[in-house]
């Protein structure tokens, strides 16, 4: 399993090892290529929404949240925020998508069309059984 997102491949390190996960998954799509080659959607339209929000915070608990905060905050104290956010700030209205291969063949293509449309979690488990 590989996870990628936008900033570079340093904000991605320092964020995984906030997160407990191995850096070497972990990287960074600074200037958005893989995200313009995927199709994933940006642009401000894509942005917080009430819906989207109400799905996030259904998906997720409090602690889960706080984590999450947390290793930011962590991440951004250690390397600076400056180094942590995309370089181009029009990265961060790019939104993500869930992709997954065995080997070459995609067994599932989700993307994401605002803030909190993630794929569901029991979709990607079936797929990785």
């Amino acid at each position: 399993m590989f996870f990628v997102g936008v900033g570079t491949g340093e904000a991605a390190a320092e964020f995984a090892k906030e997160m407990g996960i191995d850096p070497k998954l972990c990287f960074g799509d600074e200037g958005g290529v893989a995200g313009d080659n995927l199709g994933l959607q940006q642009g401000v339209g894509t942005m917080w929404n009430p819906p989207a929000v109400s799905t996030m915070m259904e998906r997720n608990d409090e602690d889960s949240l706080k984590a999450l905060g947390e290793a930011y905050k962590n991440a951004a104290d250690n390397i600076g925020i400056q180094n942590l956010a995309p370089k181009d700030i029009k990265d961060t209205l790019r939104q993500g998508g869930t992709f997954v291969f065995k080997g070459d063949k995609l067994l599932l293509e989700h993307y994401d069309q605002k803030v909190g449309d993630n794929a569901k979690i029991s979709d990607i488990l079936a797929c990785v059984k």
